[in-house]
């Protein structure tokens, strides 16, 4: 199969201190190594790797895909946007003085773990990706959507069988929290708050369905939301990371 050479610009407040490469495995049915490198840029770094792929299409989007796993795994950790684009750069921090150096170790860590998750873990693998959208998302309706998106992708799979968890998604997600907190009493960030839960899928149900309208003081009572939701984001993915199912089981098992 040909190779291509693929160059991505990741759009951050992120930098290296110097060029590095190092060697990962790529793919999943037919894996192989493949030579990464990463440079500094003027708004973030430069990923350059191989890809194998019939033609250039494919080479950009499996390259895309690889890369974005590796991202999502890297956001969590260091709670910081990034944005990768075949095209240029797509997110200019605000202070361009600012940058987190992220070390080799970190790079090759984050490629090896994010390969290792989606092929044991997709759903968790996914719910990564949304929590990364929410974090690049200069939209606040979007950005709660995306945080929302991680946190009921996990809990809606994964509560245990009870008659609790069976009355919807809600409880669902109120199981997965009990099951890495012990109980309400003991849940980071929205402690003996499991109104909370509700409230946000009201707010989801009712901007995807059409019951809220999406107007400026909508945005604005969304925008006030946006600190509290993606901090539970940000604890319930780090947790479920090492508390969560790990391999998930197949779909219908």
């Amino acid at each position: 199969m040909p190779e291509w050479t693929v160059d991505l610009s990741v759009s951050g407040p992120i930098t290296t201190n110097r060029k590095i490469h190092f060697r990962v495995e790529k793919g999943y049915i037919d894996p192989f190594w493949t030579n990464v490198s990463v440079r500094r840029a003027a708004h973030g770094v430069v990923i350059s790797l191989v890809a194998r792929a019939e033609n250039q299409a494919d080479a950009n989007d499996a390259a895309l895909y690889f890369v974005g796993q590796a991202l999502d795994l890297l956001c969590l950790e260091i709670e910081i946007p990034m944005y990768v684009s075949l095209t240029g750069t797509q997110i200019r921090p605000v202070n361009d003085n600012v940058k987190r150096i992220v070390q080799l170790n970190e790079w090759t860590d984050c490629f090896q773990r994010a390969r290792e998750i989606g092929m044991n873990r997709p759903i968790y693998s996914r719910a990564l990706s949304w929590h990364r959208k929410g974090k690049n998302s200069e939209d606040p309706v979007d950005a709660f959507l995306a945080f929302w998106s991680a946190i009921e992708g996990v809990g809606s799979r994964f509560a245990r069988d009870t008659d609790r968890a069976r009355r919807g998604s809600v409880n669902q997600i109120c199981d997965c929290f009990d099951q890495l907190w012990q109980g309400v009493g003991t849940w980071k960030v929205i402690p003996d708050k499991p109104e909370t839960i509700n409230e946000f899928h009201s707010i989801r149900n009712g901007i995807s369905h059409g019951f809220i309208s999406v107007d400026v003081d909508t945005v604005k009572s969304v925008a006030s939301k946006l600190s509290l939701i993606s901090k539970l984001a940000l604890e319930f993915l780090r947790d479920w990371h090492a508390g969560g199912a790990d391999p998930e089981p197949r779909q219908g098992a």
